[in-house]
């Protein structure tokens, strides 16, 4: 666990903007396990993970929307299997069944009853409803690999700098001269003709 102290100055450089559903309690320990593990020893170490657990947050954030939005699509899954199975149905039937199946047990055994001589189950649902989502999952997908990506990138950066081969981003006054070829000795012979000029 970090004190007071670190975890006053953690927000200093990272204050995490939560969403109503996530839970507080789990950040911290995310947060905390992240710190307790790298042990940030200065200013620019600190940056680094506080990027860390940002992108590790909202990977555990978006494996659990994974499931969430599968859920979601558990409706129209059900009412698509109905009417395949049950193409001469009225359509508001089919509606009624797919829309009562998760809250009224008679519905529920009478669907069930249906998808069972169809050689389905419930879990038919599941697959019905993960095919529907399958390109929302696949955007969330793209996003986890470059978090993933993102967080190789960050720890080798944290390697580096604790291996002193971070390198300033400046250059000193010599290599700006020898960046513009002619400069330095154009800078003399201007010194030279100023010189040749004050003479009689």
């Amino acid at each position: 666990m970090i004190n007071s102290t670190e975890d006053q100055e953690l927000a200093l450089i990272y204050q995490p903007s939560l969403l109503s559903s996530d839970s507080q309690r789990r950040y911290n320990a995310v947060r905390d396990a992240v710190l307790q593990q790298l042990e940030p020893r200065d200013f620019i170490e600190k940056i680094r993970v506080a990027e860390l657990i940002e992108g590790e947050w909202e990977t555990l954030r978006l494996r659990n929307f994974k499931a969430v939005i599968v859920t979601a699509f558990r409706r129209p899954a059900l009412q698509q299997l109905l009417n395949m199975l049950l193409p001469n149905a009225n359509s508001g039937e089919n509606d009624y069944l797919a829309e009562r199946f998760f809250t009224n047990k008679e519905v529920r055994r009478k669907v069930g009853k249906i998808l069972l001589e169809a050689g389905l189950n419930e879990s038919s649902i599941d697959a019905e409803a993960f095919r529907l989502s399958i390109e929302d999952l696949t955007k969330i997908d793209r996003r986890l690999t470059e978090l993933g990506s993102r967080r190789d990138k960050i720890l080798q950066r944290l390697e580096d700098h604790r291996a002193g081969l971070a390198t300033p981003a400046h250059f000193d006054q010599s290599e700006r001269d020898d960046s513009l070829p002619g400069l330095k000795n154009g800078g003399d012979n201007h010194g030279k003709r100023t010189a040749d000029r004050s003479q009689p």
